[in-house]
């Protein structure tokens, strides 16, 4: 067999491998082609946390007051249900007292000090002619329990001079107990008969 002869049948059957070889690698790449037609990724761990806190409650037993109770984000709430003094319902005689007892918890989540701040004792009714003042003559102690210290019970003073009080810090889920007692003195004069004194009390944690 000549020379000729054998390139004449090797090239059809190295033309049928080119293309069965052509063949293999056009599927291939358009196998791999077609993976590449979306791309994904996946953040698994995205998250987010709102600070902390702080709120507080009041309870007399019978009323509780929320800081958050506005339900309008400002965390500040005026609370007419409940009345440290006790109110009018036993006016007071010369030589006694009322007491009233409240509990101060701080529902939110982060620590803060516990501040008294009273405002400015008004007198309302009585006689017109008075010369004195109930707010001048009745007093008023203040005791609340740990983790407070706070103690005046020792030195009443009249509600006129009531001043800001630092009941101490209270730490998420914490509370005190403050006992508030009024008291008109046994040598009040009657000049203060039939009065009625008011005086704003604003709790501050912060």
């Amino acid at each position: 067999m000549t020379s000729t002869q054998k390139r004449r049948r090797t090239t059809p059957v190295l033309w049928a491998g080119g293309v069965l070889a052509a063949l293999a690698l056009v599927l291939g790449v358009n196998g791999t082609l077609a993976s590449w037609s979306t791309a994904i990724l996946t953040n698994d761990t995205n998250t987010v946390k709102a600070a902390d806190a702080k709120v507080l409650t009041e309870t007399d037993g019978t009323n509780t007051c929320v800081s958050t109770d506005n339900n309008d984000g400002s965390n500040s709430y005026t609370c007419s249900t409940i009345n440290k003094y006790g109110g009018t319902a036993t006016p007071l005689a010369p030589g006694t007292n009322q007491a009233t007892t409240v509990t101060m918890t701080n529902t939110g989540t982060a620590s803060g000090s516990l501040t008294l701040a009273p405002g400015t004792c008004v007198k309302s009714a009585g006689s017109a002619s008075a010369t004195q003042s109930i707010c001048d003559v009745a007093t008023v102690t203040i005791k609340c329990t740990a983790p407070s210290s706070l103690d005046t019970t020792g030195t009443p003073v009249a509600l006129s001079s009531f001043g800001s009080q630092t009941v101490g810090t209270l730490a998420a889920g914490a509370s005190t107990q403050c006992t508030f007692t009024v008291a008109v003195p046994a040598t009040a004069s009657p000049q203060i008969a039939g009065q009625i004194a008011t005086q704003p009390l604003v709790w501050t944690l912060a």
